[in-house]
């Protein structure tokens, strides 16, 4: 009897929480998520998703170029006494108020009396990436070897195989001819598909030539020109875009001159990391001396990073001391 009540517990039991479970999954399905916006958007299993941090940058202005919108800071002179207009051009892996030493020349400059100026810039990307050859191309040495055989067995056929392989051959040209111009015919509709789906890259010539333009309408008086990396290069190309006293600055590039660009002065920075010697650049500086270039000059700062993390106030210092001497002192002089 015992038994027998001990089951019809268990029993009760369970069908108690078949019960209580049912209606916990039907709540589940049926209530709404709390906190929900009734204009929130909620995006299916495995449906592709892109997350977008938006934050304020001081100083953005969005300047206009081929009809397309380009990034863009300006930040004027808050001292009160304008000594000119700096474009900062950014390099590969930065941006326009990258964490580090663009953001601290671009404000702490506008602190020092200069308009400065940065603007997104373009750069193609370079995998570095090492195909290993295919099987088939591993296995055409193999092929080579094994044609002379194919041939001594071929010319071993019956004359009625050599006149029934002739006449498939005729017939192959025909299928061949048409499945060509099938294939040419998707290919043409996909390549003008592509050309008409890329969008258009306006270039960096033409993002420094808007944003000199622009500083010139805000900020009168000479200009400097920072390239980082490879965005050296840029600043010895567009340096003629400027008007007056031009100066340009390279921070931590790899270039090789062969002639100097013509303008007032020139300042190497170069980050001097412990054990490491920049060949390029003990190089560059012994060009500029047999060259017997007066106007460049060559700074080392030491750092354990090329894009001199942590020593972001030595390189203001360094580039706003620079610029009081050349345009600054001289004027007051």
């Amino acid at each position: 009897m015992e038994l027998d009540l001990r089951k019809r517990l268990k029993f009760i039991a369970l069908l108690l929480m078949t019960v209580y479970l049912a209606q916990a999954q039907a709540a589940d399905e049926t209530e709404t998520p709390a906190g929900a916006d009734d204009n929130e958007t909620v995006a299916e299993e495995n449906s592709p998703i892109m997350l977008r941090e938006q934050g304020n940058v001081e100083g953005y202005v969005a300047l206009t170029v081929s009809e397309q919108s380009i990034d863009a800071t300006y930040m004027p002179d808050s001292l009160g006494k304008s000594a000119g207009k700096v474009l900062i051009l950014h390099g590969r892996g930065q941006d326009i108020d990258s964490d580090g030493i663009v953001r601290t020349l671009r404000t702490g400059l506008s602190k020092a009396g200069w308009s400065t100026m940065t603007v997104a810039l373009h750069y193609e990307l370079t995998p570095n990436l090492y195909l290993a050859p295919s099987n088939s191309e591993k296995t055409t040495d193999t092929d080579a070897a094994n044609t002379s055989s194919d041939d001594s067995d071929d010319a071993e056929q019956p004359a009625a195989a050599e006149t029934e392989t002739a006449t498939e051959q005729s017939e192959e040209p025909t299928e061949a001819a048409a499945d060509d111009a099938e294939n040419q015919t998707a290919e043409g509709d996909g390549e003008q598909s592509d050309t008409e789906n890329t969008p258009y890259i306006v270039s960096n010539e033409a993002r420094i030539a808007a944003a000199m333009s622009y500083l010139a309408e805000k900020q009168d008086g000479p200009t400097a020109i920072i390239g980082f990396g490879e965005a050296a290069n840029l600043a010895n190309e567009s340096f003629s875009m400027a008007s007056g006293e031009v100066g340009i600055v390279w921070i931590n590039t790899d270039i090789e001159l062969t002639e100097p660009p013509k303008v007032k002065v020139i300042l190497d920075l170069i980050a001097e990391r412990p054990l490491q010697t920049d060949i390029k650049a003990v190089q560059r500086k012994a060009n500029m001396r047999k060259a017997n270039v007066n106007n460049y000059e060559q700074r080392k700062i030491i750092t354990i990073s090329p894009s001199f993390y942590g020593a972001e106030a030595n390189v203001l210092g360094i580039v706003r001391g620079w610029l009081h001497k050349h345009f600054i002192a001289e004027d007051d002089a």
